[in-house]
């Protein structure tokens, strides 16, 4: 094999394995649930609160975001807004224990690291907190940008 052809070889075999690898870290968030409602204006997530998170401890995931509701109330700060990818492996989060008051990470890539309701590290193997969003409200609808 000449040089040329190996290096046209070797070239198209990396070329093939970065994209695999890319194939797989974003098919956690394909497989992600997109709940996101529209909303406009750029909203990443948002929620019809006549209908959900009534609740303190129900959360909805979407749009790259995890939004739990954390007290009584339609204010802003009755909600946390974080974003929904794992600061690990890039992996989308799987839950809100409200038991625990965690957020955990049980996704595919299976490492388990989980976060508190204000984005902190309480398990690893992650290291960096979720990016915190900015919710508002009007009248009934929460949006999450």
């Amino acid at each position: 094999m000449e040089r040329r052809d190996f290096v046209s070889n070797l070239s198209m075999a990396v070329a093939l394995a970065c994209a695999g690898g890319l194939a797989a870290c974003t098919k956690h968030m394909a497989d992600a649930p997109d709940n996101n409602n529209g909303g406009g204006n750029n909203a990443k997530l948002t929620a019809d609160l006549s209908t959900e998170l009534l609740n303190t401890g129900n959360f909805k995931i979407g749009g790259g975001v995890i939004l739990i509701r954390i007290a009584a109330g339609n204010t802003p700060a009755a909600f946390s807004a974080l974003s929904s990818i794992c600061t690990h492996e890039g992996c989308t989060v799987s839950t809100f224990n409200t038991g625990s008051e965690l957020i955990e990470c049980n996704a595919p890539c299976g490492h388990g690291s989980r976060y508190t309701t204000t984005g902190a590290v309480q398990t690893g193997p992650a290291t960096a907190a979720l990016a915190k969003m900015t919710v508002t409200i009007n009248g009934n609808t929460l949006s999450v940008s």
